[in-house]
């Protein structure tokens, strides 16, 4: 994650909460810059769980429960994307600012995924949204099958 992408979720950031009248905290800006930085150890898509181990581990400063709470801020304003991947917990990752929306086929049986962006869903949600009187703000789609290799068997 380039710097550029830093400051690009910092002002995204900034503007929701000045909106809502709240202000910037040292652990919540020490959260993001984890979440930036390519060398945090944290694979693309992250547990909640996970992360907050890390963090702590590291000394930032930045409880476990600032984490979960700042996830669903994160999550509010899109600068985090989650996901099921039919499993009973969530996975997280950081929104692409160059490439807002993609996609994940999701194995039914051993959980693994694979992304991709061929063709775009994106007009038909807006479509939809707009004939139910709904602004979009972000979709997802997400397909469930069975991967070529649990259909093996193995």
């Amino acid at each position: 994650m380039k710097n550029a992408d830093l400051e690009y979720y910092k002002r995204i950031l900034d503007r929701f909460l000045k909106e809502k009248g709240l202000r910037n905290s040292s652990p919540r800006d020490k959260l993001l810059t984890f979440l930036c930085d390519p060398s945090n150890g944290l694979p693309q898509h992250f547990e909640a769980d996970t992360a907050a181990f890390m963090i702590v581990k590291k000394e930032l400063g930045v409880s476990r429960a600032s984490v979960f709470r700042n996830f669903n801020l994160f999550t509010e304003i899109g600068i985090l994307r989650k996901s099921k991947f039919g499993e009973n917990h969530f996975h997280y990752e950081l929104t692409d600012c160059k490439k807002k929306f993609h996609h994940h086929l999701i194995c039914r049986k051993c959980g693994r995924f694979i992304e991709f962006d061929k063709g775009s869903f994106n007009n038909v949600a807006k479509k939809i949204a707009s004939a139910n009187g709904y602004e979009m703000t972000d979709y997802r789609f997400e397909v469930f099958g069975i991967c070529p290799e649990c259909k093996k068997g193995k």
